[in-house]
């Protein structure tokens, strides 16, 4: 096997104690050579097989640890997403000792003291991106250190993935919309057809509306219950959203547009929780209702990707099936 493949992106760095090793390795080589002591030469020579047999230990646990990576399906900004990453000893003769992880900015993320030969471990690291869009995960390193610590040999276990972030959720206290910034549009984030018949009791999930609780069996069961009822109506709704701005490149407006971004997000998921049909019109792009919250990623995926443009570009595309939530820095409303 080539070197190369066998440790991508090598590195070799000198501890503090091996620079102590090796200076007290030349003073006794220099005591034992001026005197001839016999047990000067016998210790001289144990330190520097030591030094060999650390050598040889620690590259074969560099080259015999492999690792698997798990990255989750749906990863939005601002919240921990697990990364589930496997440590495998593939060497039928040596044990791993002294394991360490690190990721792109040196922080270290797995430790594992111990790997028996033949044995596989699974650790789950919390990574938090803070920024919709695509962002490079990696790469990560492996570092060992022992048996003897004298030099530190790390090679690259993790090579950089690109992961998609879709943007953050909002609370319900955080949606402008419900706190009435803008033209006020209650579709827009806001559950429909609450006049229908219960179709099911079911636990609270983040983004539920207070006022679909029920209460009763909240207190009876002593854990959040929410009521879902029939749509009273089964048209589509289209989440527009309107990329322009004056000014693409003041700060202001591009934090403005960052939040508008995450409250159509919100509002996708909470529609598509809630199983109405759910389209998106961003520019000239226009997704088509999707009503499962498993296909949510069609619709999240251009929110991700989106780019605040020019007061010159199109105008966003219009759609005649159903109603329309026109989201815009600085007006929101719904025709």
């Amino acid at each position: 096997m080539a070197f190369a493949s066998a440790f991508p992106g090598f590195r070799l760095r000198l501890t503090r104690w091996g620079v102590a090793y090796l200076v007290a390795a030349v003073v006794l080589g220099l005591a034992a050579v001026n005197t001839g002591n016999h047990a000067l030469m016998a210790l001289l020579g144990l330190a520097l097989g030591s030094y060999v047999v650390s050598g040889t230990w620690t590259r074969q646990v560099l080259a015999t640890v492999e690792a698997t990576v798990e990255l989750p399906s749906d990863v939005y900004a601002g919240r921990p997403a697990v990364v589930d990453i496997e440590l495998a000893n593939t060497s039928g003769i040596f044990p791993a000792y002294g394991l360490v992880v690190r990721d792109s900015d040196g922080r270290r993320i797995v430790t594992e003291l111990y790997l028996a030969t033949g044995q596989r471990r699974r650790h789950s690291v919390e990574v938090v991106l803070p920024r919709r869009g695509w962002h490079e995960l990696g790469p990560w390193r492996l570092e060992v250190l022992l048996p003897l610590g004298f030099f530190l040999k790390s090679k690259v276990l993790v090579a950089g993935r690109r992961v998609l972030v879709y943007p953050r959720l909002l609370p319900s206290s955080a949606s402008s919309l419900r706190r009435g910034g803008g033209r006020r549009s209650p579709d827009a984030l806001e559950s429909r057809g609450r006049e229908g018949e219960v179709t099911q009791l079911r636990d609270y999930r983040e983004g539920d509306e207070v006022r679909a609780m029920h209460w009763k069996q909240t207190a009876r069961q002593q854990r959040l219950v929410v009521v879902e009822r029939k749509r009273a109506t089964e048209k589509p709704v289209f989440f527009v959203v309107d990329p322009r701005l004056e000014n693409p490149s003041d700060p202001q407006q591009l934090e403005r547009f960052e939040h508008l971004v995450s409250e159509v997000a919100t509002g996708v998921v909470r529609r598509l929780r809630e199983g109405a049909r759910v389209g998106l019109v961003i520019g000239a792009l226009v997704v088509p209702p999707v009503r499962s919250i498993r296909r949510a990623p069609m619709l999240l995926r251009p929110l991700a990707e989106v780019e605040p443009l020019s007061v010159d570009e199109a105008s966003p595309a219009s759609v005649d099936n159903g109603r329309s939530m026109v989201f815009k820095v600085g007006e929101t409303g719904c025709r």
